[in-house]
């Protein structure tokens, strides 16, 4: 009778499922991978992630760790807390969004450095012999020594900072979560990631581009330079203080995620500086802009 049931629902356009068999398929599996205790049900909430992840790398290990877990792939040891995290990871292991190739000897200032997933991932290209990585949220920045300290091997050329880079030097105050901590920034409430009841009001220091960089770029004149800027909404100001301080001019490349204002201002500005740039647009919200300097 059940089986008639069903098929009497499906004719009429309806799907039954049993989300409790669902589930415990689900935990099923997490534990299938070692995890003996999933703290906030972190893996289980991340698992689409993981499995991508996986698919990529069938050896990757993790196991479960502090408050979170800590997974194993390309020699590196990352110590994650929330599904956004695992989200990172793939977009930067899998998809590979920051994985350019050249000859070239390179300098990578991450601008946006999270919980420190891409400064590891720049740090296992032979050819780039420097990384200095911003992070202004304290928290978040803490994370990322953790998962520096974890990997003393690729991490020696990682040099931090805690403070973002702007347009002028000052204290912000910034909504933050620990389930979202990529989301964090002058955007306040406008990423849809960022759960507002949820959130506290934090503050966070911003130094000026021309306090900060001409000194750190001075010390690699004969060296190609590359900016990855993901800092939830401050790459605009920040690329306008540096084509008015004549910066842009010595940089090379840009990997560039823009949020809510569109790309048409960095676009136009790039383009000014006799950049070549492929654009993307992910969503009205956010996009990439990857940008070239003409040889």
């Amino acid at each position: 009778m059940k089986k008639y049931i069903y098929q009497l629902f499906r004719k009429f356009g309806y799907r039954i499922s049993n989300e409790s068999k669902r589930k415990k398929e689900l935990m099923d599996l997490v534990k299938s991978y070692g995890i003996d205790k999933d703290y906030n049900n972190l893996t289980f909430r991340a698992i689409s992630y993981y499995n991508k992840i996986k698919d990529h790398y069938p050896t990757i290990i993790i196991k479960s760790h502090k408050q979170g877990v800590i997974i194993e792939i390309e020699n590196l040891k990352l110590y994650l807390e929330s599904p956004e995290e695992f989200y990172i990871v793939k977009e930067v292991f899998v998809e590979k969004d920051y994985n350019f190739l050249a000859d070239n000897k390179f300098v990578v200032f991450d601008i946006g450095m999270n919980i420190g997933i891409s400064s590891l991932f720049f740090s296992l290209n032979k050819n780039i012999d420097k990384i200095y990585s911003f992070e202004p949220v304290l928290t978040t920045y803490n994370q990322a020594l953790y998962n520096l300290g974890l990997n003393t091997k690729n991490s020696n050329k990682i040099e931090t900072f805690n403070f973002g880079l702007g347009g002028s030097t000052r204290m912000e105050k910034v909504l933050y979560n620990s389930q979202a901590k990529g989301n964090c920034g002058i955007r306040l409430g406008l990423s849809p990631s960022i759960d507002i009841d949820n959130s506290k009001e934090i503050e966070i220091e911003i130094k000026a581009v021309e306090e900060i960089l001409p000194e750190l770029l001075g010390q690699h004149l004969n060296q190609k330079i590359v900016f990855k800027i993901d800092c939830e909404g401050a790459e605009y100001e920040i690329i306008e203080k540096l084509s008015s301080e004549n910066l842009l001019n010595i940089i090379d490349m840009l990997l560039i995620e823009w949020h809510d204002k569109g790309p048409k201002m960095i676009e136009e500005v790039l383009i000014n500086y006799n950049f070549i740039i492929i654009s993307r647009v992910f969503s009205p919200i956010s996009g990439m802009i990857y940008a070239f300097k003409k040889e």
